[in-house]
């Protein structure tokens, strides 16, 4: 864990080691090369010229935080984009994205996601392999839970999504998704609120899922979308494979998307969602988590849970040169029991952002988001910074 004197340090020691590096690259025999490339660099990311050649897109991002629960964390995040038909310019766009981070606490959270269009977007592929060993603050169950209750503990998690979609007719698809989620637990303030608890599952579990799912897509692009709509109902079933204080029942998972252009800069876009599990008896790690940065940005994401989770958001998009763009957003969402929903348990939400596109040809973004939620008598206000590859929805 670095002090505050030894960060400033650490700061110096690179900005000088960075001047070092510039002033050796503008005076040795090779600088004229390496001025090229800076150039062709700084042109690739900064002229408002698209590459008409539609050839597979890379970029890699450092990361760099900091966090009282895991000291100074690092990794790294990549993207590769790709068209599986170059030439036909309807083809949504394909991309494989892997990140691994690793924290002075020795935490660690690897990720790759991938989503594949074939030939004719006749069908899309969509993977996802996850795991991770990171603490989290809990706060209980039910969308009224307290700042007072906070209390952190360690998520190992291990995660496995397989899904494929075949077009059946026009914008209609159709498919089916299997998923795998291992958990285990353990408290980092032993003797604490989670400790004490009669958390159904508390000590973790494992599911294994199958279901259907189907969506019709309009959407212009899958990237930065201007126009059209997306709409997905996934329907799944939890066997009781592993018994003891594992999940039996029901999944079911709704988002829908719509866009409308204002003029040739300016769209509006809405988002709903709506995920709920069937059974009485959920463990504690399958309750629906209300926040992320996708929706009901905001929100610390486990600080309110439950078995319903429903939530709208509006988002003003603001392009005002070809790389570059604003958004402002607002919502409302809840979670929520078996039949106890409450509209004063609504949290509402708001925010702005900037938006960076690395590749003009497939409107690929880079995302930072502030957002605000609601502000509980006694405690300051909710909020959360977040930075993040793509749009939002």
């Amino acid at each position: 864990m670095f002090s505050h004197f030894s960060q400033k340090t650490l700061f110096f020691q690179i900005v000088r080691g960075s001047l070092c590096c510039l002033a050796f690259c503008m005076f040795s025999e090779k600088s004229n090369a390496q001025i090229d490339f800076v150039k062709k660099v700084l042109h690739k990311y900064l002229s408002n010229e698209k590459d008409t050649t539609r050839k597979p897109s890379f970029l890699p991002l450092p990361a760099v935080a900091y966090a009282q629960e895991t000291g100074l964390k690092v990794g790294v995040t990549g993207l590769y984009s790709f068209y599986t038909d170059r030439k036909d310019p309807n083809i949504k766009n394909s991309s494989i994205e892997a990140s691994i981070s690793y924290t002075e606490k020795k935490q660690t959270s690897t990720k790759i996601i991938s989503e594949i269009w074939t030939k004719n977007n006749d069908y899309r592929l969509y993977g996802e392999l996850r795991y991770q060993n990171f603490p989290y603050n809990f706060y209980g169950i039910g969308a009224n839970t307290l700042q007072a209750d906070k209390n952190l503990i360690n998520e190992k998690r291990f995660r496995f999504l397989a899904a494929a979609d075949k077009k059946m007719f026009g914008s209609y698809y159709l498919g089916f998704v299997t998923e795998f989620e291992h958990f285990k637990y353990t408290d980092k303030a032993p003797g604490g609120f989670f400790e004490n608890s009669n958390l159904y599952g508390k000590e973790g579990g494992k599911y294994l899922s199958f279901g259907i799912e189907q969506f019709i897509d309009t959407r212009n692009t899958n990237t930065y979308t201007t126009k059209g709509q997306f709409a997905k109902l996934s329907l799944n079933y939890v066997p009781n494979f592993f018994g003891g204080e594992n999940y039996n029942g029901g999944i079911i998972q709704f988002n829908y998307r719509y866009f409308q252009p204002l003029n040739n800069k300016l769209v509006i876009g809405f988002n709903g969602i709506y995920n709920s599990l069937t059974s009485h008896d959920a463990p504690f790690y399958m309750m629906q988590r209300l926040g992320s940065d996708q929706i009901m940005r905001g929100y610390y994401q486990g600080r309110y849970n439950d078995r319903n989770y429903a939530a709208v958001q509006s988002e003003l998009r603001y392009r005002f040169v070809p790389r570059f763009g604003v958004v402002v957003f607002g919502g409302v969402g809840s979670v929520y029991g078996v039949s106890d929903f409450n509209g004063n348990n609504l949290k509402p939400n708001y925010g702005g952002g900037l938006r960076y596109f690395f590749d003009l040809e497939r409107s690929l973004s880079v995302r930072i988001d502030y957002g605000w939620g609601e502000r509980i008598p006694g405690e300051k206000r909710q909020g959360g910074v977040y930075f993040s590859l793509g749009e939002a929805f």
